[in-house]
């Protein structure tokens, strides 16, 4: 039996032992080292030819309320009405989430974009310098801020946040790497400008209805409240103009990254997947070798 099963497994077309192919790669080496360096090679040569992108990121911690709400939560009975058309939130507690969820917004977005005139470096490649005009044959194919947009949001920029120690990152992606520093920066600024602006409309517009009310009435307990209010809105406009950093505290600013510190793409990587990838190419040839021999042998085998 144990020679039929010999005969049996010899016979078989498909049957390759690990040993036969080591074998065979031994003896095609020049092709599998062939292999490896051609794949190595357009691997190195795509990873050099890519347009390097580098990461710049800012540390910010967004900036607690501290206008004294909380000591007016015990007039939300008296004065919910009141300071619900004042625009007076009479809650405690900070407005971190708002001031992530506008960071992120594509209102501040585009405006940004429009303002810094980012569209012709955004979308370099249909932009003509020399003439400063689009390089474009249809009109429809001229980018606009709605597609600065979503460049921002498709990956150039994220905004993550540590739960427990409340820690902001803004990073930003872009082939410049002074540019991507300065634009990661300047967001954080102009987020921290445009927030303190509308705190500063919003409180102005709370001590206008105010003071109206309290021209209105001669409650006097009435009218001590609305001076409680009036104070606190005061104090929100007082603190937004002596702090810079009203909404986001920056821990750690953005910087240029290293030439050689880039995010895409990874040269090394690319290179040691190609050769991986031809020597699996250089693998498929021995065994396709292997079985056309094989099979050679098997209908020579017939043939007799």
């Amino acid at each position: 039996m144990e020679p039929q099963q010999q005969a049996t497994q010899a016979a078989q077309p498909g049957w390759i032992t690990l040993d036969a192919i080591l074998a065979a790669a031994w003896r095609q080496k020049w092709l599998v080292a062939a292999c490896v360096a051609v794949f190595a090679g357009l691997a190195a040569a795509a990873a050099f030819t890519m347009t390097p992108m580098y990461r710049a990121q800012v540390v910010v911690i967004p900036v607690k309320a501290d206008d004294g709400r909380a000591a007016l939560s015990s007039m939300v009975g008296q004065l919910g009405g009141l300071a619900s058309l004042a625009g007076v939130s009479l809650g405690g507690g900070g407005n971190k989430d708002e001031y992530i969820r506008f960071l992120r917004s594509s209102d501040f977005t585009a405006r940004f974009i429009e303002d810094e005139k980012l569209l012709p470096v955004l979308f370099a490649k249909r932009w003509d310098a020399e003439r400063g005009q689009w390089n474009v044959e249809d009109p429809a194919d001229v980018p606009t801020v709605a597609d600065g947009v979503r460049l921002f949001d498709a990956g150039m920029r994220n905004v993550s946040e540590e739960k427990v120690s409340g820690i902001v990152t803004l990073t930003l992606v872009w082939s410049d790497r002074e540019l991507v520093a300065q634009w990661a920066n300047l967001l954080i600024e102009r987020a921290n400008r445009d927030l303190r602006k509308r705190a500063i409309a919003e409180a102005q517009a709370s001590t206008d209805y105010l003071n109206a009310e309290l021209a209105k009435t001669s409650v006097l307990e009435l009218r001590q409240a609305i001076y409680r209010l009036l104070e606190n809105q005061i104090k929100t406009v007082m603190l937004a103009n002596v702090r810079d950093q009203y909404a986001f505290r920056v821990i750690d600013p953005a910087s240029a990254p290293d030439p050689d510190d880039t995010v895409r793409p990874k040269r090394l990587a690319m290179i040691l997947l190609g050769m991986v990838f031809g020597g699996g190419v250089a693998l498929m040839i021995v065994l396709w070798g292997l079985r056309r021999q094989r099979l050679q042998r098997v209908e020579g085998a017939g043939a007799a």
